[in-house]
């Protein structure tokens, strides 16, 4: 959920309604989320490597991966 939020920039609402919880649902997770990465290093480095690859193949200007290009 963090990293549709942080990546793909989706709110709170769309990310649940992917999903299919409440939007209260998505902040709780994130913070816990957060709260995990405070303390675990490794995970955090783990979740930065992703964040990384992701930011790469994803253009937030047009919501589309690359591969199939903007529409």
């Amino acid at each position: 959920m963090d990293l549709l939020y942080r990546v793909d920039g989706l709110s709170g609402t769309e990310i649940g309604e992917m999903m299919g919880v409440d939007y209260s649902t998505v902040s709780q997770g994130r913070k816990r989320l957060q709260e995990k990465l405070r303390s675990d290093k490794h995970l955090s480095q783990i979740i930065k490597r992703v964040e990384a690859d992701l930011s790469i193949i994803f253009d937030p200007f047009c919501s589309s991966y690359y591969p199939s290009g903007c529409k």
